[in-house]
């Protein structure tokens, strides 16, 4: 395939950049040597072959360790301060009026 100066201007204007006639004939030349490399990627021939795809469950399964609540005495008696069985915190948003 033959790229030509004319294939470029209308690629660039494309791409709204904007190439210098001191670079046209390096991007010229890059630009055929992607395409000659393109070319020979849609020659190759062969055939893919698909394997039967096997999944398998790598996560455990979810177990309960303890019953919910049964911890939280012990965490409110580590906790700075607390208030009707929960830990209180300063408030850090305020309200704008």
């Amino acid at each position: 395939m033959q790229f030509t100066e004319k294939d470029l201007d209308n690629l660039s204007t494309l791409a709204r950049i904007n190439i210098k006639d001191d670079e046209k004939e390096e991007m010229i030349t890059s630009m055929k040597a992607i395409l000659g490399y393109v070319g020979e990627i849609n020659s190759v021939q062969g055939s893919l072959e698909k394997e039967e795809e096997v999944f398998v469950n790598i996560v455990r399964d979810d177990v309960i360790t303890s019953e919910s609540g049964s911890n939280t005495e012990a965490l409110l008696a580590n906790a700075p301060a607390t208030e009707d069985g929960y830990v209180k915190v300063v408030q850090v948003l305020h309200t704008i009026k």
